[in-house]
């Protein structure tokens, strides 16, 4: 299958995907928690905090905690949250669920004062206009805790669900076991055995991002959400695909899913 035929059926897949969302996709979050992290004009803190936030939790929990801060703090305006005491911050990310909530109760702090410092309080300087996709993604590695993987993701939903107009060099891909996964399911990326994946995890995420790269030139992080996408939705890791509901299937040559299949039949339920 001709690997053009199969990037140009990602892109489309994303660019159709996203039309069905409002503001930032694939998150499941209630109405005002989703209206503040969208309100990159009035709160452009509240999307800086919320992916600074997302890792090892669920989405909906790394969405919502914005809107929790809100609600304990009586607002979220910047100078209200520069000034907030730490018990306060506690008292949100203590009993949310977010497995790093003790680490997020130092890094949200320091988040809100290097936007101040920095950027005078106003977040959204982080993405001026006439700023560069790679420029405004090295900004946001500048945060404490924040890696390869959240400030190129930062970018693309930046670019992909609010329209912000970049200039090139654009993001990369960000780097997430979903996209590896369809990667290599999709022929995309050649697999690495047990050993060798397990002993070269950093390589792994390079080659990843070098391949998106020689892929797509013009903007490597283009096939990041289409690719978690499947990846979340069908191409499952723990668990035979479904590849027969797969927006993918026509066109996937399957590279390594038949033996997994197998295996699928083979366990018992429960186990």
């Amino acid at each position: 299958m001709a690997v053009d035929d199969i990037i140009s059926r990602l892109k489309r897949f994303g660019a159709d995907s996203i039309k069905r969302e409002d503001g930032v996709s694939g998150i499941d979050v209630e109405d005002d928690a989703r209206a503040l992290v969208n309100d990159l004009e009035r709160y452009p803190h509240a999307f800086v905090l919320a992916c600074i936030v997302d890792r090892q939790t669920k989405s909906d929990i790394a969405w919502s905690l914005p809107h929790a801060i809100r609600e304990a703090a009586s607002g979220f305006e910047f100078d209200k949250l520069l000034g907030l005491q730490t018990r306060v911050w506690v008292s949100v990310l203590r009993p949310s669920g977010h497995r790093l909530a003790a680490e997020m109760e130092r890094l949200l702090p320091a988040a809100i004062r290097h936007i101040g410092d920095r950027y005078g309080g106003d977040a959204s300087r982080i993405w001026a206009t006439g700023s560069s996709g790679a420029a405004v993604a090295r900004r946001f590695l500048a945060f404490d805790g924040v890696g390869p993987k959240i400030s190129n993701m930062a970018v693309n939903i930046l670019i992909r669900d609010f329209g912000i107009h970049l200039t090139r060099p654009m993001p990369d891909i960000a780097v997430d076991t979903h996209v590896l996964r369809v990667f290599e399911r999709l022929g995309l990326l050649g697999r690495l055995d047990h050993s060798q994946l397990r002993s070269t995890q950093g390589k792994q995420q390079l080659r990843l991002q070098l391949r998106a790269r020689e892929l797509n030139p013009e903007w490597p992080g283009e096939l990041d959400w289409p690719a978690w996408l499947v990846g979340k939705t069908w191409c499952h890791a723990g668990r035979a695909p479904e590849c027969h509901e797969c927006h993918m299937r026509s066109l996937c040559p399957r590279e390594g899913v038949s033996s997994i299949q197998r295996q699928a039949q083979k366990t018992p339920a429960g186990e």
